[in-house]
């Protein structure tokens, strides 16, 4: 990597913010074709009905959410995203705007929680149906609560201000006591991804709760946090295929995704965090193995993300975010995947950022190319991915 290819993801990285920040974080989603009051009242509380439309203005190569009458929003894991990207950034220049605007996302975060709950937690600004559940409008969910947990424990590690500690042990509690355990053993624990109870284990949902949770507990030293973090960690590692890769639930056969490119980053990444935090190797089999299963099956050789092992198309902006974040923690361990970072940066800008808007398009398919933004999904995915990517770029320079 050249010093001109960090100034430049330097220079992107400033104009997504800017642009971000411009448009007051409001932007849409991928899955919130039911906030169009049409397609709600259209689907008469029918789940496939529902399912229909999430999917079909999710897939459409155009933007019809304008006409449908679906209005921009602010997605609270996109908050969360930008958050810690402004983090990331102040950690590596040490400028105070950058610290002041994430303070002003967290605070966000802080008067936006869901309403009805004692904990810190967070849902998505939509109806969301899939074929596992259906989500009202911002119910709490685990993965936008890690998400901004993840921001608060980070603010935390900067400033050392307590408040954003206390943010951070809030979410715990809802991890630990609010969200409903779907199966637990002495060894092993799974929780449930929503807060009604599923027939499916959505396995990246407990690598991410684990990989907040001992954090925590580097923190804390509340060892029923490190006592619960292994156990979900053992449930995941312990559903593996013979081949190191995860499917995406448990029992496979409840999701029609089967080894997809972001979700089994979520599951390594949860690994070498626990790593980092312990310093204990019990996963790192796995983590590596699994590394090897995801950079040659889950990408194409010129960076493209795969968006499943077994299928090319489409590239997906959130696989090549990923896989930004994945390899630039795998390079700490080895060199190599600093490069593969570096790989999946450059397809990304050069076919998915559009200069003229200061934004990242959603995906690109074999034929068409889904020539619009999506705030969190997009911008707030690619702010985090080109944040990692730099400090831990910078990291590594410093130690040599």
């Amino acid at each position: 990597m050249t010093k001109y290819s960090i100034e430049k993801l330097e220079r992107i990285l400033i104009e997504v913010l800017d642009s971000a920040k411009e448009n007051d974080y409001r932007g849409y989603s991928k899955f919130d074709a039911l906030n169009s009051p049409f397609l709600d009242k259209m689907s008469f509380n029918n789940k496939w009905l529902r399912l229909f439309y999430t999917q079909g203005v999710n897939r459409l190569p155009f933007n019809i959410r304008p006409i449908l009458g679906v209005k921009k929003g602010i997605n609270p894991k996109g908050i969360a995203l930008f958050a810690t990207s402004f983090l990331l950034f102040f950690e590596k220049t040490e400028k105070e705007e950058y610290l002041t605007e994430a303070k002003f996302l967290l605070n966000w975060l802080m008067v936006n929680k869901s309403i009805g709950n004692k904990n810190l937690c967070w849902g998505y600004n939509f109806v969301w149906q899939n074929t596992i559940f259906l989500q009202e409008k911002n119910s709490p969910n685990v993965v936008v609560t890690t998400t901004a947990g993840e921001a608060f424990l980070k603010a935390y590690r900067l400033t050392k201000d307590k408040k954003f500690l206390e943010c951070a042990e809030s979410v715990v509690d809802f991890i630990m006591r609010d969200v409903p355990v779907l199966y637990e053993t002495e060894n092993e624990k799974a929780i449930n991804y929503v807060l009604t109870k599923t027939d499916a284990i959505v396995l990246n949902i407990n690598s991410m709760a684990a990989s907040f949770l001992i954090k925590i507990w580097n923190e804390t030293g509340k060892d029923e946090l490190k006592r619960d973090a292994i156990k979900l960690l053992n449930y995941t590692n312990n559903r593996r295929t013979d081949y190191y890769a995860w499917y995406y639930t448990d029992p496979p056969h409840l999701s029609p995704i089967r080894h997809d490119n972001y979700h089994t980053g979520f599951i390594l990444d949860a690994f070498s965090d626990f790593f980092e935090e312990t310093g204990e190797e019990m996963y790192l089999e796995s983590y590596k193995k699994g590394l090897d299963f995801y950079q040659k099956n889950l990408f194409e050789k010129n960076g493209a993300p795969r968006w499943m092992s077994d299928k090319k198309y489409p590239h997906d902006i959130h696989g090549a975010a990923q896989g930004i974040i994945t390899f630039a923690k795998a390079s700490r361990y080895n060199a190599v995947y600093m490069d593969s970072a570096m790989k999946v940066a450059e397809w990304t800008i050069k076919h998915l950022y559009r200069s003229d808007t200061r934004d990242f398009a959603y995906r690109v398919g074999r034929l068409v190319k889904w020539n619009y933004p999506l705030m969190r999904w997009c911008n707030g995915w690619m702010a985090r991915a080109l944040s990692e990517l730099i400090i831990e770029y910078n990291r590594q320079g410093k130690k040599k």
